[in-house]
């Protein structure tokens, strides 16, 4: 089985984006549809956007500081 950095399982990562994928494929959905988005998926967006960039940022820091 593949991992990923820092000995993440690939089932693991393969999951997570399988279900943001969705969450995103949803909320496209809605917004398409004309139908106003509830806050909390709003907020969600956000967290999630937020750890993105964190975690990719640590990410590049860590690869580039060896």
């Amino acid at each position: 089985m593949t991992t990923y950095s820092f000995g993440v399982p690939g089932i693991a990562v393969w999951t997570s984006h399988l279900l943001i994928g969705a969450f995103l494929v949803y909320i496209g959905w809605t917004l398409n549809k004309g139908r106003p988005l509830n806050k909390n998926f709003a907020i969600a967006l956000i967290v999630l956007g937020a750890l993105a960039m964190l975690y990719h940022s640590h990410l590049v820091y860590y690869y580039n500081s060896k």
